[in-house]
């Protein structure tokens, strides 16, 4: 085992009070579990951190509604602000909040890529113009919600954020 994760593995084993063979068998185990159920773990790596960022750091309401109640694109745009301001609360760094918020959400259409200066999506499911419209505004909303400079990009089986430098 590679000497820096068996020195974290121990670091983390040490806060839950567990011994190192222990908290080994209790990750792998669960990391099983999770891959058995058809769900990989890359896939859920950027969405458990956002969400158990919120669950630690957020100390509002957070109602959760199917997408499909909102209507308009000001509706998208409003849930857009309101997660990038969750997100701002959840994280110490601005940029990386932004990121991993935009990461956890697009992840849902297909595999995200990342660079130094954009975050994006391209999947065969973004082909509605309606799809590509909600979430542009989604994104333009937690963009909106940041002191972050950038713009959304889209066009048939993509979407992104691109930052200004």
């Amino acid at each position: 085992m590679d000497q820096e994760v068996h020195r974290k593995l121990q670091e983390l084993a040490d806060k839950k009070k567990m011994s190192l063979y222990d908290y080994t068998n209790y990750l792998l185990e669960s990391a099983l579990e999770i891959e058995n159920s058809g769900v990989g773990l890359e896939n859920l790596k950027e969405l458990m951190i956002v969400l158990g960022r919120i669950a630690q750091n957020y100390k509002g309401i957070i109602v959760i509604a199917p997408f499909s109640t909102l209507s308009t694109p000001s509706e998208w745009r409003d849930l857009g602000k309101r997660l990038g301001i969750i997100a701002k609360e959840s994280f110490s760094n601005e940029r990386d909040s932004v990121i991993k918020m935009c990461k956890s959400l697009l992840q849902v259409f297909g595999y995200v890529q990342e660079a130094s200066n954009y975050v994006r999506v391209v999947s065969p499911s973004l082909m509605s113009d309606n799809t590509l419209n909600n979430l542009k505004e989604l994104l333009e909303g937690i963009l909106e919600s940041s002191s972050l400079k950038g713009s959304v990009f889209w066009d048939k089986g993509i979407i992104g954020i691109k930052f200004e430098s």
